[in-house]
């Protein structure tokens, strides 16, 4: 009696659990760990691709099956022990489909096309199958709109949108008065305009007319910069009378904002030498003494005079500078119009061959300045021994 009962818990168990996993199938939990991408230095630069969870969310998180991650610069800056000294994966840029939705997340739900920036140098990256983001920070991408060229766009636009108005504080597109068009207009220089911030930062100062003119500088680039169209005047930042040909692109316009999208001490001293000492200069990459500190591009800084910021894209997911995560949201918000309307576009972009697996080689040419103007896009979708069905 008892070997029969034994016998049919044993086969009641089997049951149940070939009945559990049957059910998985058909449920939201058809994959119950993931691929992650490790990007570190240990010492020399490499990547590790792991097996983990799909990762939790929270509240005002949403998850997101990624479909294609964008890579920037800070993807292989950020490990060094010089800045954060992190084991992380550190893919920001998602563009996907999103799986779930915390409790308080409004406005997305299960299966929306969609595009959005990760918190930087934390877990659950985009370099993986799924990543988490807050909603701030997420926006609707169009039918028309590829995930690969939607990848390209999330953390450069929000670098841009917080270096132009949290920083310069130029008006926003919609902040504009017509009777004032072609009478009240304020100058703007944008250095490396073929940067993907660069090019972005382009893009949007030239959706508000009272901006102009927008005087881009550019080298190898210049092209691109003319194609894309928004500047009233490209200078070549290897010019060896660059000062003088920005005083000439001005006219008899004073110079208040400067925005470097690719500061050195080079580009800090043209910039300073145009721009009135009472105006306001911001850029996109670490001072490595500070912005007052004893180097050099600080000393220039500090003999202009003026107010100069470094741009913390991370403020859209934090309150240390106030209202930065209801700036990501009315910028969140707004991207999704101008990308239905046609009045934004991604960036260029080269595919990463072998999805996951090449991300390493793509990070080391992006460190050795081998991008070109492109962003480069991993599909995850191309890594070996993922299952995409």
């Amino acid at each position: 009696m008892n070997l029969r009962r034994t016998a049919a818990i044993r086969l009641m168990t089997i049951i149940v659990v070939a009945n559990f996993f049957a059910s998985l199938k058909t449920s939201n939990l058809v994959i119950l760990t993931m691929k992650n991408l490790l990007v570190y230095y240990d010492p020399d630069f490499t990547t590790t691709l792991e097996d983990i969870p799909i990762p939790e969310y929270g509240p005002d998180e949403l998850l997101i099956q990624v479909i294609a991650a964008g890579s920037n610069p800070k993807d292989w800056k950020h490990p060094l022990p010089q800045f954060f000294n992190v084991k992380v994966n550190q893919g920001d840029d998602v563009a996907g489909v999103v799986s779930a939705v915390g409790s308080s997340v409004k406005n997305f739900k299960k299966g929306d096309r969609v595009a959005g920036m990760h918190v930087m140098d934390t877990p659950r990256g985009t370099y993986a199958e799924y990543t988490v983001c807050p909603q701030q920070s997420v926006f609707h991408i169009p039918e028309s709109m590829s995930y690969e060229e939607a990848a390209t766009i999330p953390l450069a636009m929000f670098t841009a949108a917080v270096g132009l108005y949290r920083n310069l504080r130029l008006p926003l597109p919609f902040e504009r008065s017509d009777r004032e068009i072609g009478t009240t207009k304020v100058p703007l220089i944008i250095n490396g305009a073929s940067s993907a911030v660069g090019a972005f930062a382009l893009k949007l100062a030239k959706l508000n007319p009272s901006i102009g003119p927008i005087i881009a500088t550019a080298g190898s680039g210049a092209d691109f910069v003319r194609a894309s169209g928004g500047a009233d005047a490209i200078v070549d930042y290897k010019s060896p009378t660059i000062i003088g040909d920005l005083r000439k692109a001005l006219g008899d316009k004073k110079l208040y904002h400067a925005f470097d999208a690719s500061n050195s001490v080079q580009s800090v001293t043209y910039l300073t030498s145009v721009l009135d000492p009472t105006g306001r200069y911001t850029c996109t990459t670490s001072i490595a003494d500070g912005l007052y500190g004893d180097g050099e591009q600080s000393r220039l800084l500090k003999n202009w005079g003026g107010w100069a910021e470094q741009i913390w894209v991370g403020s859209i997911h934090e309150e240390k500078l106030a209202g930065g995560k209801w700036f990501g949201g009315v910028m969140s918000r707004l991207m999704e119009y101008l990308l239905e309307e046609g009045l934004f576009t991604g960036h260029p972009y080269e595919i990463v061959q072998d999805g996951l697996d090449g991300v390493e080689a793509a990070l080391i040419k992006l460190r050795d300045r081998k991008s070109g103007n492109e962003k480069f896009v991993t599909r995850i979708a191309d890594t070996e021994g993922i299952d995409t069905e």
